[in-house]
């Protein structure tokens, strides 16, 4: 905002602090000298009407974060934001040790962005996630974009920008102390009548439950040098430990857990932050944060028992973030910020078993159930950031220009170490695959190491005249890298076929570059300009993670030799129990010689970034100052999206020597239909498709632009009251319709579950598209997330506030259409003259993408708290009490049915996860200023 005020008949003297009320919650604080200019703070929510701002998305203020009863983590406060859907119900906190993935409005979790303070520091390996986890009471303002013209944000998946608190001249702190203990949690409601009749003598009741949880921390900031330096910092942790849901095993109780088993994980966070207003015209910020996450039993679940789950920590560098940025006021007109950023974001995961080749391998029995280990990872993520804003003011005519550019420069490393422990894994060979043996898969390190590079600049003038305000500005964006060379070691059971390597690095292949337009209006009616219509068009490019900068490198993947082995799955593997020979190796090997690579290829006619468009008109109204309330219409289009198309060799040619395949075509393929078994007894036929007789593949793939598209269209209706007249509110409902309306040319068009292992945004023409949450982000296999509708609403009500016993009571209510849950088998690979049941992987979807959903959910949280004043001191008691109702929604079943081929019965319709039962929260926080 550009502010012109001229002081006169005021004495530094009689009046050394001044505070003018500029209307729409902001206020300008100067404190004065003896030149009438000094150090001005401008300490304001955000406005609820803003005129220059054509977004989607919400803004949540700091009294809402700590007032309104929530999990307190970000990803609890992103479900509040029309649109956007997460993959878990976080129950008093019982998720908060594992970070939920999420949707946004027609946009994948993969293209979010995480911002603390301006600096980005979102993980360019699991793209979209956050590096870190948070002290939430560090938090001023978290500022969540979900769409719009704004050409300072890159994608077009969910911006969420942290603002963390800075000292004043007043000193200023507080601290808390909350805790869930697990006595005081119900029993639930869901008993064995809620499972299917084959999974009963499974069931030993309850659900997911909280042993304790924790969260205690304080923050404290003020004047170093009053008027010129101001130092503030904070140390949060939270404790969290869970009980995952009991499962019994008949006939075997060594492997029975009928009590769950326990995931402990602890999350200490610091901040720092040093402001200081060098001269008039200079202010200077450096910021420090470090998160720690420590974890024992990452994953933990039915499926996962303790030996198989992972202990993680911090790896690869600290602290987290490290930023120093300069603001040079040059004139009136024109002011300048340049930042520098360092950013740590690597981890560990260390199977409970321990690591090395002394460790059983691990076993996959006929359950779908782990044994002995679990894959190990130990990931590096340093970035590094430069970056320069300014902007510029003035008039032509009646017409006041507002123009922002700037430019970024960003370096993402990415190093993954990942290995399985004693020397590979078994797959139970009766369940998968119908032999007598069982079947296992020689594994070798993967090491990708890969430097990317994103140049962005951008320009955006603002033009205002009487009612009118547009907005245009253009964004650029270069996205490419290298792949870095290392070595790995040679396998440990029979190195002679998975030998030691080497990798001697090269270019990643491509080179990403995008314009990108940005064009808004928003239109004031009437005087008192309450009343807001906007619309905008802008385009968007997706943002390069390292799953494509290293499709080139042959130690992206782990390297694998299949093979038969006589091992019951005890783990112990020696090389007499490897039934030789082999059935073949994984994509990246030269089956004529291991101790070179086969690689995936990229369109030699040019890869080039994915592309939304989007289309937003809205319209919002202040029935109050402080009470708006709108409607938001969203349309999207995505194009370019990346498909990989399998390569294969025709009769007489061989994979090796440097020759990769062709690219497959539709000819190359035949179908093939089948009849599968729901669990509710209905047959449906299922077709697809296997590679002609005569031809092979290694499982390559070539890399390159589909012309399959998505397109969203979506509907929320908002409202949002402040804090004022003893009450506040906001929320939302949202409706969304997110679909291929193009189903592209992919060679193989099998219809895959969520789009496929490979080819993940290909699903059936017309089908809804599939975001899932994979295997990575905590007990969720399979999780997927879209919904048609959801609405969030949160609201505080002051009882009798000038009455001594007057107290607060405060909701939380949020709903959803229930996850989407299709089923699928698995099939081999696409393979006639060379069948190799390793590539079983390949899984089938059976139906429509939402032909099956979960229960719809419903959740209430609700509080109530007192306030206690004491002169310059406060002190706030309260109770959380979430999942009110205590009700029982199923929010995961098993979705995979046996393989095909395997005369086995299907697990498929299981439950292996309940919605967390009612539970409360005890708190106190002491403040002062």
């Amino acid at each position: 905002y550009k502010i012109k005020a001229e002081l006169q008949g005021f004495s530094p003297v009689d009046y050394p602090h001044i505070v003018i009320n500029v209307g729409r919650n902001t206020n300008i604080e100067l404190t004065m000298n003896s030149a009438i200019e000094d150090v001005i703070t401008v300490t304001s929510e955000s406005p609820l009407l803003d005129e220059k701002a054509i977004r989607t998305g919400a803004t949540v203020s700091q009294t809402e974060l700590q007032k309104i009863p929530t999990a307190r983590d970000p990803w609890t406060v992103l479900q509040g934001t029309p649109g956007v859907l997460v993959d878990r119900v976080n129950v008093g906190g019982n998720e908060s040790g594992q970070q939920s993935l999420y949707v946004g409005p027609g946009s994948i979790g993969a293209q979010s962005i995480w911002s603390v303070d301006g600096v980005v520091i979102t993980d360019m390996t699991a793209t979209g996630a956050s590096p870190a986890y948070f002290d939430f009471d560090s938090f001023e303002e978290m500022q969540i974009s979900t769409g719009g013209s704004d050409v300072t944000i890159a994608t077009g998946g969910i911006a969420l920008n942290i603002v963390t608190k800075r000292g004043t001249n007043e000193y200023r702190g507080s601290a808390r102390y909350l805790q869930v203990p697990g006595g005081t949690q119900s029993n639930t409601t869901f008993t064995a009548n809620d499972v299917p009749v084959a999974q009963r003598p499974t069931f030993a009741g309850g659900s997911n439950k909280i042993n304790k949880i924790e969260d205690f921390g304080g923050e404290i900031g003020g004047p170093i040098l009053k008027d010129h330096i101001w130092l503030w910092g904070s140390y949060g942790e939270d404790k969290v430990s869970v009980q995952t849901l009991p499962k019994i095993v008949p006939g075997n109780p060594s492997q029975s857990t009928p009590n769950g088993l326990t995931d402990k994980t602890q999350l200490p966070a610091w901040n720092a932050k040093l402001n200081a207003q060098v001269t008039a015209s200079n202010s200077l910020t450096f910021v420090g944060m470090n998160s720690a996450k420590e974890k024992q039993g990452r994953n933990a679940g039915p499926l996962r028992p303790a030996e198989t789950t992972w202990n993680q920590g911090q790896f690869g560098g600290k602290p987290t973030l490290l930023k120093g940025e300069d603001t040079q006021i040059f004139s009136p007109n024109l002011y300048l910020t340049v930042l520098y950023s360092h950013v740590y974001g690597g981890f560990f995961l260390l199977p409970q078993s321990g690591t090395g080749p002394d460790v059983p391998a691990a076993y996959l029995d006929g359950t779908n159930t782990w044994h002995h280990s679990f894959v190990s990872a130990l990931l590096k993520r340093p970035q590094t950031q430069e970056k320069a804003d300014a902007s510029t003011f003035f008039n032509t005519g009646s017409i006041n220009h507002e123009i922002k550019y700037g430019a970024a420069y960003r370096v993402a490393t990415s190093v993954t170490s990942s290995a399985w422990q004693g020397g590979g894994y078994i797959l139970n060979g009766p369940r998968f695959y119908g032999t007598t043996n069982n079947y296992m898969i020689l594994a070798r390190t993967a090491l990708p190491k890969v430097q990317m590079k994103y140049t962005s600049a951008y320009a955006q003038d603002t033009l205002t005249s009487g009612n009118l305000t547009a907005n245009v500005g253009l964004r650029y964006d270069r996205q490419g890298g290298d792949n870095l060379g290392d070595s790995v070691p040679g396998n440990s059971i029979l190195p002679d076929k998975l030998p030691a390597v080497s990798y001697g690095g090269g270019p990643i292949g491509f080179t990403w570059t995008s314009w990108a337009p940005r064009v808004g209006l928003t239109y004031a009616l009437g005087k008192d300009r309450a009343t807001l219509l906007r619309a905008s068009y802008s385009r968007f490019a997706d943002q390069l993670s390292t799953s494509y900068a290293n499709w080139l490198n042959p130690f992206r993947t782990l390297s694998y030799y299949y093979a038969y082995t006589t091992n019951n799955g005890d783990g112990r593997v020696t090389p007499g129990q490897i039934i030789l020979p082999g059935v073949g190796y994984s994509a990246n090997v030269d089956p004529h010689n291991p101790n070179k690579f086969l690689f995936n290829t990229i369109s030699s006619s040019g890869f080039k970034p994915p592309v939304t468009d989007e289309v937003l008109l809205s319209g919002d109204h202040a029935l109050l100052p402080e009470f708006v309330v709108g409607v938001n219409l969203t349309y999207r289009k995505q194009s370019n999206l990346v498909q990989e198309d399998l390569l294969v060799f025709d009769p007489g040619t061989t994979p090796g020597n440097g020759y990769n395949g062709r690219v497959a075509t539709r000819a190359d393929f035949t179908p093939v239909t089948v009849t599968a078994t729901l669990p509710n007894g209905s047959q449906v036929p299922v077709t697809y498709w296997r590679l002609n007789p005569g031809l092979t593949t290694a499982h390559g793939y070539n890399l390159k632009n589909g012309d399959y598209q998505t397109t969203f269209k979506g509907a929320s209706l908002t409202f949002n009251k402040r804090l004022s007249n003893r009450w506040m509110m906001r929320g939302n409902f949202s409706y969304s319709d997110w679909y291929y309306s193009k189903a592209g040319d992919r060679p193989d068009p099998t219809a895959l579950i969520a789009g496929g292992l490979s080819d993940f945004n290909y699903v059936n023409q017309g089908d809804v598209v599939l975001q899932g949450s994979g295997n990575g982000s905590g007990n969720y296999r399979n999780v997927y997330i879209n919904s048609k509708w959801s609405f969030a609403v949160n609201g505080l009500y002051q009882i009798a506030p000038d009455r001594p016993w007057g107290f607060n009571v405060a909701g939380n209510l949020t709903g959803r259409q229930g996850y989407p849950d299709p089923y699928f088998f698995n099939i081999p690979a696409p393979i006639s003259s060379v069948p190799n049941p390793a590539f079983g992987g390949e899984t089938v979807q059976i139906g429509k993408a939402d032909s099956n959903r979960l229960d719809n959910i419903i959740d209430f949280d609700a509080r109530v708290e007192k306030e206690f004043t004491f002169q310059n001191f406060g002190l706030t008691l309260g109770v959380d009490c979430f999942n009110v109702f205590n009700s029982a929604f199923v929010l995961q079943r098993e979705d995979t049915f046996k393989n095909y081929h395997a005369p086995v019965p299907s697990l498929a319709g299981f439950v292996n996860e309940v919605l967390s039962p009612r539970v409360f929260r005890f708190g106190a926080r002491l403040s002062f200023k």
